[in-house]
């Protein structure tokens, strides 16, 4: 079954990815991937492209152009470049900051337990 809400809240959340992280400018899905379409590879702006052609055809009245198809289609699409879109930070950035919070924490532990005896309040 389709649902046109689901529809119009996943092309939304995909404009607010490009504009958010990719500063893209426009008022409609093509416009924001045209805005920013040399940062994409050519099979990310396709299906981008695809999913706003397909957005544009679930949403219009005409029911013979509105089918299962092309909704489950338009489904797979946008997780696809959810995916794609989404910022993923390194696991090597991730190892970094945690190593380095771990080591100021034992450094001031260190810091009060070798002093504790020589504070005064």
């Amino acid at each position: 079954m389709m649902d046109i809400k689901q529809v119009i809240e996943r092309s939304h959340r995909l404009e607010d990815l490009l504009r958010q992280h990719y500063h893209a400018k426009g008022t409609d899905l093509t416009q924001l991937v045209d805005s920013c379409d040399n940062r994409f590879s050519d099979d990310i702006s396709n299906k981008l492209n695809r999913i706003s052609l397909i957005r544009q055809q679930l949403t219009a009245d005409d029911s013979l152009i509105s089918d299962a198809n092309d909704y489950q289609l338009f489904m797979d699409l946008c997780a696809e470049c959810e995916v794609e879109l989404m910022p993923r930070s390194s696991r090597l950035v991730w190892g970094v900051a945690v190593l380095l919070l771990g080591g100021i924490t034992l450094a001031a532990l260190g810091f009060y337990f070798y002093h504790w005896q020589h504070i005064t309040l």
